[in-house]
């Protein structure tokens, strides 16, 4: 690429990546208009500055990475400190703009009969008639042009041909969201038979920053991000706002929060704590047992069998399995000791369950990892340990397993990450239930702290409430970073052997 050709790359990426980032000012996404001035910053020296030339290959691939990656920790930060919720998804000036286009029917508004034309590139004109005969032609955006009286609707206008009654019924809520005549008193349809005149409901002093009613000339001020009334009136839809550590501060100051989350978090823990444990307790004693046993390679393909089967698809069998009225385990349990635990419902048994089917999903890798990792051990500390009349607990305490954690601790650590935020087994198996009782939010027995955020964020029946979600995330992320961090520095499988 010569140096002309590169230039004229470069402004045309400026150009585009600019215009992005001011579209994006204008409707109020700072957070990501201040990304993308980055990138087209990052990618204009890249091209430019001879020194970075090493980078122009890899140039899509850092911007998709900051843009994918990095932009949505820093945009979930950013929401932590906003009052995003269910009412409030919209930037200041977007609201404003769906209050603008808001209508009202006023008490004397004229109404009109009304007849539906289409034309062959699927436009919409209507054919509107008073109580007088007079007939008037509506198009969308444009005033209306008076046709006289007529006996009755033509069959065509110009290129527009009559809808028929059966494609009028079927498209009624189409034509209803449709706007004809002018903008500022436009027509709508209320009924297969009716049309009115709508007049714009509010009007907007940008100097104040206030709406005021049209039909009843109130004021409506900015109040938390939502245009309030003095009686307490609010015009929706809201917008977000920054509200400091609000979020935070709501969590923390606030026991009904607390006291539930307390629970989760030990619950979370132990979940991830004991999954670990018993996965690779077992996979290791699977590698151990098998190694030397004729016909290794098919026990080592039905061991692995859980591996590549979808989690999805294990989660429905167990669930089919540990049903308390048709379940297999549970009709053999019943049928053995005249009950069965109540695996659903019963908060222990239920915990009990998911730690069950999480060793059983994850029991595979570690049985692969160990497989692998028994072999790199050299064999001449097995036969120094035999000389000494070591016995196999000793030889497994002492060589074996500090071997394998020296080799597997960075895994193992990975592994407790994973299963702290593993959401598809916990709420693909009861959806974090059962429910705690006296919560302010519902939150389940259950629940990870990630399932929990998300039922608080996506699956409550009230307004979901996304910026406390992302209050609760960052302090996760946090929490984990942390415990992981100290993991990884005290973890003596991690350290250099000297």
């Amino acid at each position: 690429m010569n140096r002309y050709m590169r230039l004229a790359f470069v402004g045309l990426f400026v150009f585009l990546g600019s215009f992005l980032m001011f579209r994006m000012i204008r409707d109020g996404f700072y957070p990501l208009a201040s990304f993308i001035g980055a990138c087209v910053v990052f990618g204009a020296l890249v091209f430019l500055r001879k020194s970075l030339s090493p980078y122009r290959w890899m140039t899509v691939g850092i911007l998709l990475a900051v843009l994918f990656t990095v932009y949505p920790i820093v945009y979930t930060v950013f929401l932590s400190f906003t009052n995003m919720s269910g009412g409030h998804l919209l930037t200041k000036q977007q609201a404003i703009q769906r209050i603008l286009d808001q209508k009202y029917i006023p008490e004397d508004a004229t109404t009109y009969g009304w007849t539906a034309y289409k034309n062959a590139s699927g436009e919409f004109l209507l054919l509107l008639s008073d109580e007088e005969g007079n007939y008037f032609l509506a198009k969308q955006g444009k005033e209306l042009e008076a046709m006289g009286a007529l006996e009755e609707p033509p069959a065509e206008i110009a290129d527009f041909k009559a809808v028929d009654m059966v494609e009028v019924v079927q498209g009624i809520d189409a034509l209803g969201a449709l706007k004809f005549g002018p903008s500022a008193q436009s027509i709508a349809i209320q009924g297969l038979g009716e049309a009115a005149i709508t007049k714009t409901a509010y009007t907007y002093d940008q100097a104040t920053g206030t709406f005021t009613s049209v039909e009843t000339g109130d004021v409506y001020r900015e109040k938390n991000g939502t245009f309030t009334a003095d009686s307490g009136a609010i015009l929706t839809p809201g917008f977000m706002v920054n509200v400091g550590f609000d979020n935070y501060a709501r969590f923390a100051g606030n026991d009904g929060y607390r006291r539930p989350m307390v629970t989760i978090i030990v619950w979370n823990l132990a979940f991830a704590f004991f999954s670990v444990l018993f996965s690779f307790g077992l996979g290791l004693i699977i590698a151990i047992a098998f190694e030397d046993l004729p016909g290794k390679r098919l026990i080592r393909s039905l061991l692995i069998i859980p591996y590549p089967i979808p989690v999805l698809v294990s989660i429905m069998v167990w669930r089919a399995l540990l049903n308390e009225r048709m379940g297999l385990v549970t009709g053999l349990l019943t049928s053995i000791f005249g009950s069965a635990p109540h695996f659903f419902t019963e908060v222990g048994w239920t915990q009990f369950a998911i730690v069950l089917i999480n060793v059983y999903l994850s029991y595979p890798y570690f049985y692969i990892l160990s497989s692998g990792a028994l072999k790199s051990i050299p064999k001449d500390l097995y036969e120094a340990a035999d000389i000494d009349g070591a016995g196999p607990l000793v030889t497994l305490k002492s060589i074996t397993l500090p071997m394998l954690l020296r080799i597997l601790g960075p895994l193992l650590i990975a592994s407790f990450s994973f299963n702290f935020n593993n959401f598809t087994l916990v709420w693909g198996f009861n959806a974090g239930l059962p429910a705690m009782a006296d919560t302010l939010v519902p939150m389940g027995h259950t629940d990870l702290l990630i399932s929990f955020i998300y039922r608080l964020g996506f699956s409550t029946a009230n307004a979901a409430d996304y910026g406390f979600s992302a209050a609760i995330t960052v302090m996760l992320f946090i929490f984990v970073s942390l415990m992981v961090f100290f993991q990884t520095i005290n973890t003596r499988a991690l350290k250099e052997v000297s």
